[in-house]
């Protein structure tokens, strides 16, 4: 009796009950056949699993430093993204709200900058007056 399965996935089906204990007599042949194959040449069988082992390890461990160096090469490219977007943003917020205050007649910072310089530059002029009036009463006198 053929112990294949030929029909794939289906269940195999049995005729009779001679048929049945044939092929249950036919596994536990197999499985004490395995048994006694392993206990013969289970140290080459260990040996060989071990070293299969040790390359699967290999070669995981090479996908998974790639894998990592790829999702931390992505994230950086991401964050630098969000970077980008986030000043643009900030600038884009700042030139509107500028030209809201600007609307307004609120100065900027630029005109503020400008309107203390030249109150600088007025208070050395007036600094400068008063010194040369003080100059001239007390040679006057």
């Amino acid at each position: 009796m053929s112990t294949d399965n030929k029909s794939g996935d289906k269940p195999r089906k049995f005729s009779s009950a001679a048929e049945l204990r044939k092929y249950t007599q036919d596994i536990w042949l197999a499985g004490l056949g395995a048994f006694s194959r392993a206990e013969e040449e289970g140290g080459k069988v260990f040996d060989n699993l071990v070293k299969v082992g040790a390359e699967l390890e290999a070669k995981t461990r090479d996908i998974a430093d790639n894998t990592v160096e790829t999702v931390v090469e992505a994230r950086d490219k991401v964050l630098e993204k969000a970077s980008d977007t986030r000043e643009k943003v900030e600038k884009a917020f700042d030139d509107k709200l500028s030209a809201a205050l600007g609307r307004l007649g609120i100065p900027n910072q630029r005109e503020l900058d400008s309107i203390n310089q030249r109150l600088d530059t007025l208070t050395q002029v007036l600094q400068q007056l008063t010194d040369q009036m003080r100059e001239n009463q007390k040679s006057q006198k």
